[in-house]
């Protein structure tokens, strides 16, 4: 009797397979819900990226309005403030030079190179190869054309551990240049430090 029991079950058991299996319905719901968990892990991961990323430029942009304060404050009159926003926007220690050599070569764009009776927005005594005037000074198109290229010149000088004042002397006077070669180069590198310093620290 107990075998025949077993056998009845069996068949049963094989005759509904189905009810073994689950409802595909709840499948499709359950995937539905796994989809979703995953959609909104994404969308929140990239919210908190950009959120991420907006305080790092917010820093970045706060940094760089404190700097262009304190240029406007320190250039105020002179030709140069026009460029205090290019200037704030470039590395601190490239700003620091840019503000500081202008000081030196022109008293911040008071007295610069001229070609054809116009303005080279070239502050900084800087003889490139780009568009040069009849005494070699290369002549910009606008303010921010100077400061990148001559933002550029000194980022390399500083890339090739060119970035104290005493080094940087070379500006005025060549590679064989020093503070010790001659009064001249000991004042530029004096004169240079003193603003480099007001705008870096």
């Amino acid at each position: 009797m107990k075998r025949k029991r077993k056998k009845i079950k069996e068949k049963k058991s094989l005759k509904n397979p189905t009810k073994s299996l689950p409802n595909p319905e709840d499948v499709a719901f359950g995937l539905l819900i796994m989809v979703s968990l995953v959609f909104a892990g994404l969308c929140f991961g990239s919210m908190d990226k950009n959120r991420d990323d907006g305080f790092a430029n917010g820093e970045k942009n706060n940094s760089s309005s404190k700097i262009e304060r304190r240029l406007n404050r320190m250039a105020a009159d002179y030709p140069i403030q026009k460029m205090t926003p290019f200037i704030a926007g470039q590395d601190r220690k490239v700003a620091a030079y840019l503000i500081a050599i202008a000081k030196k070569e022109s008293d911040w764009g008071k007295y610069s190179p001229k070609k054809g009776g116009k303005e080279c927005f070239n502050y900084w005594g800087y003889k490139g190869t780009y568009n040069r005037n009849a005494a070699g000074y290369s002549c910009f198109k606008s303010p921010e054309q100077a400061v990148n290229v001559v933002g550029r010149r000194i980022k390399n000088l500083i890339a090739q551990k060119v970035d104290t004042p005493r080094e940087m002397v070379l500006w005025k006077c060549g590679r064989s240049c020093t503070a010790q070669s001659s009064s001249g180069a000991a004042k530029w590198v004096s004169d240079v430090d003193l603003y480099y310093r007001k705008v870096y620290n």
